[in-house]
């Protein structure tokens, strides 16, 4: 990240410029600087494969507001805010915005606490902070303002995935953490292999962190809803009260990833049953019918450019050229596989499914008179009746437009999984057949 330095240094330029530059013209180059300036100047100064490698990628200012916004923390003069991420600031900079709106009267530099690896985003942190907080003085007050309050910001260089004081200080935590891969140097009771930093971020987080204290998260979606991440959930919910969650989309315009809010406060104590709640026996229970009532449902077993041609020759389906929402009598392409053919009627959902498209679950009837094999970028839904009807049924529920406001708020990962399929509602009022 030392190439980051270069911006550092601007910083302290404007820093110390205050009183020698046109308040109004001091203020322009100011209000850049603490808002989007900070993650230009990490595109322009480190490289792609480092911000990957480290998941650095900082949140917009408009982003951080929106997430206070939509969760209205009461911070009061005993709150003490701590990011364990921080970067370059930008979260701790829309909670000092957020309290000063809030109550003008808090004098909050001594309330917030920050911790990152990298000395150079700790700097750019202190600088922006203070930066901020001038941009609200009156320019006679600066040398008072900053003999008094330039050590008072708490932004040092340590892990936020190790315990610290400021977890045994915080009221609140506020953090986007990294979303790279990465191996976790212990064993993890609720995944094996490498893991999201931002779902071991959480983890630790809450292991760390005292009773009653509340954690506000921006996460990548996958921890909302991917399979994988089940048992994180379980575990968080085991742990946490969860007050609110609110979905964001996109993360930026150069980060093509989706993003969703968390905020949760630690239990006082822990609930054990949690998992019991949430298990299949709960659920037969409910007498809201989904696919999985209808349908026998998984992955296509075919990966096409690892598995080799041995075994029978059969027709082979793959998704693209699929067209959606039509029945398929015949299939041109054929494909030797010593695995398991499938036989129709049956239904095919396109894995590969994203936010803004006109349907999330493109569904395709296959009907052909011999045994087809299916690729695995396809979701295959046998019917348990064998009927023609029940696929029919199956292509009207996912083709409502109700199926895609619930796989919207449901999943919104880049593919489908089994499971979101299998929960599906089966919409009965719509099935006029």
């Amino acid at each position: 990240m030392n190439g980051y330095n270069e911006f550092v240094s601007k910083l302290k330029n404007e820093f110390n410029s205050f009183l020698t530059v046109p308040k109004d013209t001091w203020n322009e180059i100011a209000i850049r600087n603490v808002n989007g300036l900070a993650g230009e100047e990490l595109r322009r100064t480190v490289s792609l494969e480092t911000r990957r490698e480290y998941g650095a990628f900082f949140t917009d200012s408009l982003l951080a507001n929106k997430v206070l916004k939509s969760f209205a923390p009461n911070f009061t003069y005993k709150s003490i805010i701590y990011d364990p991420a921080c970067g370059a600031g930008n979260l701790l900079i829309s909670v000092s915005d957020y309290i000063q709106e809030t109550n003008p009267n808090f004098k909050c530099e001594s309330q917030l606490l920050g911790t990152d690896l990298h000395d150079e985003f700790i700097e750019a942190t202190k600088l922006r902070l203070r930066i901020n907080s001038l941009l609200k003085q009156p320019t006679q007050s600066f040398k008072v303002y900053n003999s008094q309050v330039k050590k008072s910001y708490s932004i040092v260089n340590a892990d936020g995935l190790l315990t610290n004081e400021f977890y045994g200080k915080a009221t609140h935590i506020f953090v986007n953490p990294p979303f790279n891969q990465i191996k976790p140097t212990e064993k993890l009771s609720w995944s094996q292999g490498k893991v999201s930093a931002a779902a071991l971020f959480i983890y630790k987080i809450i292991q760390h962190s005292n009773p009653g204290v509340s954690i506000i998260a921006i996460l990548p979606d996958v921890l909302r809803s991917g399979t994988r991440y089940e048992k994180w959930r379980a575990t968080v919910e085991k742990e946490c009260k969860i007050e609110k969650t609110v979905l964001l989309g996109q993360f930026d315009k150069y980060a093509d990833v989706d993003v969703y809010a968390i905020k949760m406060t630690k239990r006082i104590k822990s609930i054990s049953d949690i998992v019991k709640a949430q298990s299949p026996a709960s659920k037969k229970t409910n007498k809201n019918q989904t696919l999985s009532d209808l349908f026998d449902i998984c992955v296509g077993p075919v990966v096409d450019n690892r598995d080799e041609e041995d075994g029978p020759s059969r027709p082979y389906l793959v998704s693209r050229g699929l067209e959606g929402w039509t029945i398929q009598k015949e299939i041109k392409r054929n494909r030797k596989h010593s695995g398991k053919a499938f036989e129709g009627p049956l239904v095919v959902v396109k894995r590969t499914s994203r936010m803004g498209d006109s349907h999330r679950a493109i569904a395709t009837i296959i009907n052909v008179n011999s045994p087809v094999f299916i690729d695995n970028h396809l979701i295959v839904l046998m019917p348990i009746s064998k009927t023609l009807k029940d696929c029919k049924k199956a292509l009207i529920i996912l083709k409502n437009v109700k199926t895609d406001d619930w796989l919207n708020s449901k999943i919104r990962c880049r593919h489908l999984t089994v499971k979101v399929i299998s929960e599906i509602p089966v919409l009965k009022k719509s099935l006029n057949i």
